[in-house]
């Protein structure tokens, strides 16, 4: 609300001004003229066109040619209809309206580099705040950096840069190392959140000819303390593992205990690899966010590369990272199959959940799945993604998705059916082979593996040329209604 009322002042504020500088330029020039003074007041007409232009760029060049259009009128009616200032006029309102379409030229770009860079840092997957080098005030946080410390985004903007650091030494390195270089990349700094938890941050910052720091951080607090836990895991192993071999040579009366002690060997060496997965996925997830920078960066190199060849390497190497961006959350997906116990699911809710998820771009959604759930890995609802988002790639045509369900003497099936262009025959069988995922991702592969984990199966019967049918299969006993006490 406040930040609205700040908008609407500021609004007020700048056309005020405008008219305030239009209103001054049109007395200026009746006075001038009713005095016999011609030479200088027309420069005061360029200080509201530049003003309106720079705030309004798409209707400047229409405001230009309206106060401008005035100066020549008021020189005609009080020059007493003189050629020679009419001459000087209209040669005026030429120039007025040129500096109008110039400036509005000018202020479209900026505006339009201005969104790009603030859909960059809205929307980025790294932290990022700003805070002026000289005061420490901090100027402006982006919701992930506010989230990071369970901040509200308002809250931090014009706090000491002191206020979310915990320690004051870590703190001073910080600083005096961005003051000896203005850039800098993976400092690691220590916060503290809202409510007092301590935060690990890798910070990577730069400073502008103002003296503005910008920093994106990457929460790297459970990395740090999974790499503690498996460090000291993995030397108390090795501890162990030294200590039993030795008493293994001393005697074979020993054997029994050994086995015991193998048994919970194996016990910690399961905790490891537990937290080596966690670190798998924090180590995944800093590779990806390392991938959306170097996509920005690719994006930006190729507005200041005019070399076609050189633009060509830019879109194969923009290409390829998106593919290692793919296989890298297939990978996430994948190592999620079955960690968890599967679970009777709504099939309507699951819908409706992954839907939200969706741009449909005016493609119709039909539901006839009643109350019917089915048991399954709680990656289930990836599997309709998967379906949907296939469609949406492949359908061109597509207008229409469906989705209803039929029971048979075996089970039942769930369908899932649209209008595009189909699936060919010789592709039927390949679409979910891991190997076929150039063409339609890894989604359908996942979605036979995940159906797979409870005995559900998929299968496409759809005709080319008139649409896709996938059919999953889920035998007596996977399915249920939620309104009959009987399990199916």
């Amino acid at each position: 609300m406040m930040k609205k009322m700040s908008e609407r002042y500021e609004e007020i504020l700048r056309l005020s001004v405008i008219a305030i500088a239009g209103t001054g330029a049109i007395l200026t020039t009746i006075f001038s003229l009713i005095n016999g003074i011609i030479e200088v007041f027309p420069f005061l007409y360029v200080v509201p066109i530049i003003l309106f232009v720079y705030y309004y760029p798409e209707r400047g060049i229409l405001f230009a040619a309206s106060i401008g259009a005035v100066y020549p009128v008021l020189v005609t009616y009080y020059g007493n209809f003189a050629p020679q200032l009419i001459v000087v006029a209209v040669a005026w309102y030429i120039v007025f309206v040129t500096i109008g379409i110039v400036t509005a030229s000018l202020a479209r770009g900026l505006r339009a580099d201005e969104r790009k860079y603030q859909e960059i840092f809205e929307n980025s997957q790294a932290g990022i705040f700003t805070f002026d080098i000289k005061t420490l005030l901090i100027k402006e946080v982006n919701n992930k950096f506010a989230q990071m410390l369970k901040y509200g985004r308002e809250e931090l903007p014009g706090r000491e840069i002191l206020h979310i650091t915990q320690n004051p030494q870590n703190t001073d390195q910080f600083l005096s190392r961005i003051k000896m270089r203005h850039e800098n990349g993976d400092i690691e700094l220590t916060c503290m959140t809202k409510d007092y938890a301590t935060r690990q941050l890798l910070v990577s910052a730069s400073v502008t000819p103002d003296d503005i720091v910008i920093c994106s951080a990457i929460d790297i607090t459970e990395r740090k303390l999974a790499e503690t836990v498996i460090a000291t895991s993995r030397d108390e192993l090795e501890k162990k593992v030294n200590e039993r071999t030795v008493e293994l040579y001393k005697t074979n009366e020993d054997l029994k205990g050994e086995i015991q002690e193998r048994r919970r060997f194996e016990s910690a060496i399961q905790l490891a690899n537990r937290k080596l997965n966690t670190l798998s996925n924090i180590t995944r997830h800093d590779i990806l966010n390392q991938i959306t920078a170097i996509t920005m960066y690719l994006s930006l190199a190729r507005e200041f590369v005019n070399n076609p060849t050189t633009q060509d390497y830019l879109v194969k190497i923009e290409k390829v990272t998106k593919l290692i961006q793919r296989q890298i959350q297939f990978t996430r997906d994948y190592q999620n199959i079955g960690a968890s116990a599967p679970q009777w699911q709504n099939v309507t809710e699951t819908l409706d959940n992954v839907l939200m998820d969706f741009d449909m771009k005016g493609v119709r959604i039909e539901r006839e799945l009643g109350d019917i759930e089915i048991f399954a890995d709680l990656l289930l609802g990836k599997v309709f993604s998967s379906l949907i988002d296939n469609s949406l790639r492949h359908g061109e045509k597509l207008t229409l998705i469906r989705f209803s369900y039929r029971e048979t003497d075996d089970g039942a099936i769930l369908f899932f059916e649209d209008d595009g262009v189909g699936i060919p025959e010789n592709a039927k069988e390949r679409i979910f082979k891991r190997e076929y995922y150039r063409n339609t991702g890894y989604g359908l592969f996942l979605a036979g593996e995940v159906l797979g984990i409870t005995g559900l199966s998929i299968r496409e019967t759809g005709e080319p040329g008139k649409g896709a049918r996938f059919e999953i299969h889920a035998p007596r006993g996977s399915y249920r209604f939620a309104n009959k006490e009987n399990v199916s």
